[in-house]
């Protein structure tokens, strides 16, 4: 089961995923809302949490949830820089942010992250930031993008760290994926890839518009 908790003044995608049967969970970009998240996660055994990226509207709430529940948190060392990083002045405040601790594994292109029935390869998807990463299932149909690839739109690539081009390379590894595969983004609503392949205006080249 996948679980979407829209949390924070960014409506960001805070993402669960459970295996029912062994009653265990990985959470995906924690990025508000601790006690709301803490509180998702009563009945289940948290096994690790993920990060797609390393800005604060993602990793805000990490350091929350390590202290009342001590499990690994993984990331690409390539964000290592923005996870305490505000971008701009007030940003971790209006998320209500807490210090990052440092990941206790780093994340790169083809890893395996396996818990209960799921195994997520980590693509690695520079261009929102350095060390952007997507957590692709290829068995259970689903991949998850973080700033990279969103409903329509894509991440913005003009913060600290950003890059048009990486991202264009990013974008067509993403595209490369099975149409069928659901894409659950850090922001906004899920889509499919074959949907974007299609409507997307970055990927179709209708127009460049940066939203987030």
């Amino acid at each position: 089961m996948i679980k979407i908790l829209t949390v924070g003044p960014l409506q960001e995608n805070t993402i669960f995923i459970i295996d029912e049967d062994t009653k265990e969970v990985v959470v995906v970009d924690p990025g508000a809302e601790g006690e709301r998240i803490s509180r998702e996660l009563e009945n289940y055994n948290l096994r690790y949490i993920l990060a797609t990226h390393g800005h604060i509207d993602h990793v805000g709430q990490v350091g929350f949830l390590k202290k009342n529940l001590d499990v690994p948190f993984f990331m690409s060392k390539k964000d290592l820089f923005l996870i305490n990083n505000d971008i701009f002045p007030g940003f971790a405040q209006l998320v209500g942010a807490t210090p990052c601790p440092e990941p206790d594994r780093f994340l790169k292109e083809g890893d395996i992250i396996s818990f209960g029935r799921f195994n997520l390869r980590v693509i690695e998807t520079p261009g929102h930031t350095p060390g952007s990463v997507c957590f692709y299932d290829q068995e259970n149909g689903f991949v998850i993008t973080g700033d990279t690839l969103f409903k329509g739109s894509i991440g913005r690539t003009d913060l600290p760290g950003g890059d048009m081009k990486q991202m264009e390379s990013s974008l067509k590894k993403l595209m490369e994926l099975p149409d069928d595969t659901d894409v659950i983004p850090g922001h906004g609503d899920p889509t499919k890839v074959g949907i974007e392949k299609k409507t997307n205006p970055y990927i179709t080249g209708n127009f460049r518009i940066e939203l987030w």
